[in-house]
Parts: structure tokens; C-alpha cells; sequence
């Protein structure tokens, strides 16, 4: 979900783009705890869906990947390894409209805001898919209030994260 708006428009063959902090929503199970990231993003229209990628990175990812099984790809371990992860975004919350799944992406987390508990639980009771449910307003305003700090990853086993977000996010 977009909780500023940044540059947007149609390119000359009508495809459209948007640009702007992106609220990503992320879950370890369906029903359970929800935590975020804000980052800013540059989307764009493929086919009929707004796409884009974010590459984040997470002290933990090092340290996960070394007891991660043999079977994942090279180039799963190799990104892992760089301490980078590459999350692929699309529709409101980042998964067409459903929050990512964390398990993809271990170390990140503990790393991630928690949100506050009423706005989890009408996020799961909110109805929406690939748009915001009626949890959508009060989400916004609590994404928005808190966009610089969202924008942060959380400092985590005792390393220090100065980044202010933007730095990390590479996007597509």
C-alpha cells in the first residue's frame, strides 16, 4: 500500500507507474502476528498488475542461510549470503493484496515492526484481497504516522542498523 505518493503517470505506450513509500506486510502464518517494512518503491505496470522488487538487507540473513538446507538454488544462497534478500511486490500489502510470506526470508523477522494488535486483527477480518479491506484507512493512518521509524529495520542481536531505509532499498 502507497502511504505517499512520489512520481506517477503513463509512459508513451500507456503502461502506467507509480512511485513512493510501499507499505509491505508480512506474516509467518495466515490468522497470526503481522509485522512491516516501508520502503520507497518505483512501480510498474506489467500487464494487467503494478510490479516491483525491493532488495532489503538483514543482518540475520548470514547467519540463517548457514543452516539453511543444501537443496535451496545458488542463487537463493548467493543473495542470502550478501545479506540482501529480493522481494518481489505486487497488489496492496506486497503479495496481490495478502502480506508476505516471512518464512522466505530468514533473519528478517525479528528485524521487522510489529503492528498493533487491533490493527491485526481487522486486517484478518478486513475482506480484502489484491485491495485493502476495511482494515485499509486505519492501516494507512498508522503506516503514515509512523513512516520514518517503519522505515527502519529493527536493531537485532546486539548490531547497530543506522540506515535510514533508503539506502537498502533498490527497487526496479
Amino acid at each position: 500500500m502507497f502511504i505517499s505518493s512520489g512520481r506517477g503517470g503513463y509512459t508513451r505506450s500507456g503502461e502506467q507507474r507509480a512511485s513512493g513509500r510501499f507499505l509491505m506486510l508480512f506474516c509467518v502464518k495466515p490468522g497470526g502476528e503481522l509485522r512491516v517494512l516501508v520502503r520507497h518503491v518505483r512501480m510498474r505496470q506489467c500487464g494487467h498488475w503494478m510490479m516491483a522488487n525491493v532488495t532489503v538487507k538483514s543482518a540475520g540473513a548470514r547467519e540463517a542461510a548457514e543452516s539453511e538446507p543444501a537443496y535451496k538454488s545458488n542463487y537463493w544462497r548467493r543473495r542470502v549470503f550478501d545479506g540482501r534478500f529480493e522481494i518481489g511486490l505486487s497488489g496492496t500489502y506486497g503479495c496481490d493484496g495478502l502480506p508476505i510470506s516471512a518464512d522466505d526470508y530468514p533473519g528478517l523477522w525479528d528485524q521487522l515492526h510489529p503492528v498493533p494488535a487491533e490493527l491485526t486483527e481487522a486486517c484478518w477480518k478486513g475482506g480484502g484481497h489484491n485491495s485493502a479491506g476495511s482494515e485499509g484507512p486505519a492501516m494507512f493512518e498508522w503506516a503514515k504516522s509512523n513512516a520514518v521509524e517503519l522505515s527502519r529495520l529493527r536493531v537485532s542481536s546486539g548490531s547497530a542498523d543506522t540506515s535510514t531505509g533508503r539506502d537498502e532499498a533498490v527497487t526496479t
